[in-house]
């Protein structure tokens, strides 16, 4: 997970939380909610990180979940071929996040196509012509 996505998602969330619905267009409301559940420690601990970063938990929740989406999605070339084939055929919008995907996916450069024929440094080359020359 990166901390300036985070931070950044978080303070987007911020933002929209002091506007308040009625300012915000409907896209930008989040009004499905999933229920969660973690262990004690697993809330504990969701509740110190919350604390130390001053955000509610649910938003806290809502940032680390998409963050990591993001990684998963950009970890494995096929998962993400096959979720973002999947929502694009539901005719569903581009998210925010998913130029992030592509920040973070690692791709492989396809191979060359060709033969190998090492070619030695130059001032190699010319102490073995000095030497046919001596021949």
């Amino acid at each position: 997970m990166t901390k300036p996505y985070i931070y950044k998602r978080l303070d987007q969330l911020e933002q929209n939380r002091l506007i308040g619905k009625p300012g915000l267009s409907m896209k930008d409301i989040r009004d499905s909610q999933v229920k969660v559940r973690f262990t004690e420690h697993e809330n504990d601990l969701l509740s110190l990180l919350s604390k130390q970063l001053g955000q509610p938990k649910a938003v806290l929740s809502n940032v680390i979940l998409i963050d990591a989406i993001i990684d998963l999605l950009a970890e494995d070339p096929l998962l993400r071929s096959d979720v973002m084939a999947a929502w694009r055929d539901q005719g569903q919008p581009e998210l925010d996040f998913f130029s992030e995907i592509d920040k973070r996916a690692k791709y492989q450069p396809e191979p060359i196509d060709g033969e190998f024929c090492h070619i030695p440094p130059a001032d190699h080359r010319l102490e073995l012509l000095r030497r046919e020359e001596e021949l």
